[in-house]
């Protein structure tokens, strides 16, 4: 299945790659799946990867360098591979959230709820977005100092970025934001996002593990 073309319920991995300044050769990243509502093609998957790029950096603090984004299709590589299966987004330039120094440890993030139609919520863990005064320690145990504060600063990060056009059942465009389970058997739409906490999660944490069972 490429991602040159694609047809309605048609599945694809987009992830992108940021390191921290200081440490170029430590990358991490965020994986998000999507779902083909319609037929379409590759500019409609390099559209969703501009958007997906701006709401990230909107959010990640600036000692944040985004690196590069790959889409692909959801499953698994074949061999020989084959080219039309994926693409690679070579990106530059950081996180533009204005946020007081010190900052917090890569290994603090903020985890955001993924509100599917039916069933269990998802996570994505965001690393490099919360300063020390995001936070407040109660017990020794970190949590938002300001839950409301920062749901407003992602809802406004999803308008601006234009990442609701890509959420829910009136996405605008023939794909949105998913959930796929392991064996892919089971996909849902992501309805929302909305700020679920606080999450410390070391930093060789896997991400996404989109093996077939």
């Amino acid at each position: 299945m490429p991602i040159t073309t694609f047809v309605t319920n048609d599945r694809f991995v987009i992830r992108i790659i940021k390191h921290h300044s200081a440490n170029p050769s430590k990358p991490w990243g965020n994986t998000y799946e999507v779902l083909a509502s319609s037929s379409g093609n590759l500019a409609d998957i390099n559209g969703l990867v501009s958007v997906l790029v701006l709401f990230e950096q909107t959010i990640h603090l600036g000692f944040v360098e985004f690196d590069r984004a790959t889409a692909s299709t959801w499953e698994e590589d074949s061999v020989p591979y084959d080219p039309d299966a994926f693409a690679v987004y070579d990106l530059s330039g950081p996180g533009v959230r204005g946020g007081s120094s010190p900052f917090a440890p890569l290994t603090t993030c903020l985890s955001v709820v993924r509100s599917p139609t039916s069933g269990r919520q998802g996570h994505i863990f965001y690393r490099g977005v919360l300063a020390q005064g995001d936070l407040a320690s109660p017990s020794g145990i970190n949590v938002l100092d300001d839950p409301g504060a920062w749901d407003t600063e992602l809802q406004a990060a999803i308008v601006s970025s234009e990442l609701e056009g890509y959420l829910g059942l009136g996405a605008a465009g023939p794909l949105a934001l998913c959930m796929v389970n392991r064996t892919g058997t089971n996909t849902r739409l992501v309805m929302g996002l909305a700020v679920g906490g606080v999450s410390e999660l070391p930093t060789d944490h896997a991400w996404f593990n989109r093996t077939p069972a």
